[in-house]
């Protein structure tokens, strides 16, 4: 039942291994405008790999056929909004939240309260409510679906994080962190990350990854790690590879940060040219709304596909480097050392995805993408 299980290869889809050179081939092959122009804030592979969705600041969800590479439905969601939808393991169900009403560094953003603190579960079949999870006190940031069995995690600018049963309306476990944050599962389902930013009691900037059983969340963290930031930056995604080894740490900044999944270790830093203005460089890929990441692991967890402002999604192997952390420090992982530098058409690839079945990359700006091999 896992949403990102590959064969025991590590091909994306069988019969193709993943390397630098299928990488290479890579082409935008689908190009779709059905949020109108309006920025979409998240995308989502369904477990078989054949549908992906969208969701963006016009208050809709988009229905796409990966198999085919069409659009399928048109989800509006006027009332409520939508943002961070995310597939079930029931055959087109999901979930979502309302439409983040601005910058998530802005008081407004934190403050919604009523019905944009709500949950939604959803049938994309008939476009009937299955169920609402109401809990949080200010609007939810981003859901999380559990690999492997039929519960989620969802985080607030309440400054909580939740757990749910998708079989039942109330919360099943709490976790105040303080502040918003980012969640992720390990492909397991037994251990889940909470990672935020904030000042530490000498008032400097700092982020912090915290790892709990799910078993025992109520506890303490079994691990606790602080990870350098820079100064005004925030995080927008935390991912487990699926291989279990290594966590990644997305951002609005030029900066992003591969962790060692067992220690918590850093183990690289992701460094994309930083302009020498401050100001520019604080403002690499902040939007005015929140969105769902520009870095994801390829299902194969191998490779490192990092979005850029400069309309391009680069590439980096990330297999070696639990053998390189006897060196000390973490390995700059910069422009130099790319697989692959791919133009996207699509705009400003503020979202990466890659399908967990088939070989297929999508970006997301205003428009959707799709990414597919071709013979070379």
């Amino acid at each position: 039942m896992s949403r990102t299980t590959t064969t025991t290869t590590g091909n994306a889809t069988p019969g193709i291994h993943l390397d630098a050179r299928v990488l290479s081939t890579l082409e935008a092959n689908k190009s779709f405008n059905y949020h109108q122009g309006a920025s979409i804030t998240s995308l989502d592979f369904d477990d078989a790999g054949q549908y992906l969705i969208s969701s963006g600041i016009d208050k809709s969800i988009q229905l796409y056929d990966c198999h085919k590479g069409t659009h399928v439905k048109d989800i509006q969601s006027q009332k409520y909004g939508a943002h961070s939808a995310r597939f079930t393991h029931e055959e087109l169900n999901c979930l979502y939240v309302s439409t983040p009403e601005g910058s998530s560094s802005t008081a407004e953003a934190i403050t919604t309260g009523g019905e944009n603190d709500t949950i939604r579960y959803l049938s994309l079949n008939n476009n009937q409510y299955i169920r609402y999870f109401k809990g949080h006190k200010a609007q939810v940031s981003s859901v999380e679906v559990n690999p492997v069995d039929n519960t989620f995690m969802s985080a607030s600018y309440d400054g909580s994080v939740k757990v749910w049963d998708l079989k039942s309306s109330s919360a099943v476990g709490n976790v105040e962190v303080g502040c918003n944050s980012v969640i992720g599962y390990d492909p397991q389902g037994v251990v889940f990350g909470i990672g935020k930013c904030g000042t530490n009691k000498d008032g400097k900037e700092v982020g912090v990854v915290k790892l709990y059983d799910l078993k025992s969340f109520d506890k303490a963290p079994f691990l606790v790690k602080e990870v350098p930031v820079l100064k005004g930056q925030k995080w927008n995604k935390l991912e487990f590879s699926n291989n279990g080894k290594l966590i990644l740490i997305a951002t609005d900044s030029p900066e992003h940060y591969v962790l060692d999944a067992f220690l918590g270790d850093i183990l690289a830093i992701v460094r994309l040219a930083i302009s020498s203005s401050p100001e520019k460089t604080m403002s690499w890929m902040q939007f005015k709304y929140p969105y769902t990441g520009c870095c994801t692991f390829s299902p194969c967890g191998r490779y490192l596909f990092v979005g850029s402002p400069k309309c391009t999604i680069n590439i980096y192997d990330v297999s070696g480097l639990q053998a390189n952390k006897e060196k000390g420090r973490p390995v700059i992982l910069s422009r130099t050392t790319n697989v692959l530098q791919t133009s996207s058409c699509g705009g400003v690839p503020k979202i990466v995805a890659f399908n967990p079945r088939l070989f297929e990359l999508a970006s997301a700006d205003t428009t959707v993408t799709l990414w597919l091999p071709t013979e070379k």
